[in-house]
């Protein structure tokens, strides 16, 4: 299935409510929140209280509104899949890709994201007593202490190779001002990007029920994440060793390890297929998640997203069997 637009009936929909909006006389009032939630992919809308914008995203995305098996494929174990060729925009597998999930970890990528497009990858950051308290115990952390100085960098490092919420924090209050202030840009970004099913509360991902996305806006997100160099570089990084400063001014030395078995290594690929990097989401609810970057023999890209998989093994099993097509 190629990856072309079907919006055709959406958009005359949407140049209705619009002429219904001005023969209204209400055409610089306000406009109802959810006036254009488009029921598919591929269209973001923002009302900046004079105008309302429409942005037509699907001429350069894969695009998708029913289950596709243009390859066979075993996600019986998971909730969500998709499996999408980045460069010519197909989509070779799709399960349930419009359904809200909750994503874990895989949040961090639009943390990543949101810090790469208004931070200073050079700018230190001080680590302050609400970014590494928690409420709940168990939580993966980088270990990091009230008055450690570290870059943004180094936080992205930290934030997407072993997954530290601690980190996630941190890098909230530097860019964002605050948490709250930097969870506000996250969801403005996903409007931005159409992903008009998610909605975050917080920058880890860490369990809420307010706190959902879907594999399809994940893949909106991703794409969005893969046009800075810096975002790819970190995520195709094994391990990372670093040294900060800490609060007395003493120098501390950390090795942050990626929680990606493909990116480790751990989990093989078929000869020709390369693993580039990936992220991944594990808590209870959300059970075991994956965004993951591949590259066949010929360089072409393609992105495998699996949601809500019962287990991690049969999560990296599942994500195998997207890769045996690429080399049929």
């Amino acid at each position: 299935m190629k990856c072309t637009s079907k919006f055709s009936r959406m958009l005359v929909i949407l140049l209705s409510v619009l002429i219904a909006v001005s023969a209204a006389g209400c055409s610089k009032g306000a406009v109802p929140e959810d006036a254009f939630q488009a029921d598919r992919p591929g269209l973001g809308v923002s009302d900046s209280g004079e105008s309302v914008s429409i942005s037509y995203f699907a001429e350069d995305l894969c695009v998708v509104d029913e289950n596709v098996e243009s390859i066979e494929a075993d996600t019986s174990e998971s909730l969500s899949a998709c499996f999408f060729d980045l460069d010519s925009r197909e989509v070779l597998y799709a399960k349930n890709v419009h359904e809200r999930r909750y994503p874990a970890s895989t949040t961090k990528i639009m943390t990543a994201l949101v810090a790469l497009e208004h931070g200073d990858l050079d700018a230190q950051a001080t680590v302050s007593e609400t970014a590494i308290t928690f409420n709940e115990s168990g939580v993966t952390t980088a270990g990091l202490k009230t008055g450690d100085m570290l870059t943004l960098r180094q936080l992205l490092y930290a934030l997407l190779l072993p997954s530290a919420n601690d980190a996630a924090n941190v890098i909230a209050e530097q860019v964002g001002g605050s948490i709250e202030g930097f969870v506000q840009m996250m969801n403005e970004e996903a409007a931005r990007l159409g992903a008009t099913n998610t909605h975050f509360v917080n920058p880890n991902g860490l369990q809420d029920e307010e706190h959902y996305t879907t594999a399809y806006d994940l893949y909106l997100i991703f794409q969005e994440a893969l046009k800075y160099d810096d975002f790819l570089e970190i995520l195709k990084t094994p391990s990372y060793a670093t040294t900060y400063l800490a609060a007395d001014g003493s120098s501390v030395e950390a090795e942050w390890a990626s929680s990606d078995q493909f990116t480790k290594g751990d989990v093989t690929v078929p000869e020709g297929v390369t693993a580039v990097g990936g992220k991944t989401g594990t808590t209870t609810a959300a059970m075991s998640c994956l965004v993951q970057l591949f590259e066949d023999a010929e360089d072409i890209r393609y992105v495998g997203i699996i949601l809500g998989c019962s287990e991690r093994a049969v999560l990296y099993q599942e994500m195998q069997s997207f890769l045996s097509s690429l080399n049929n």
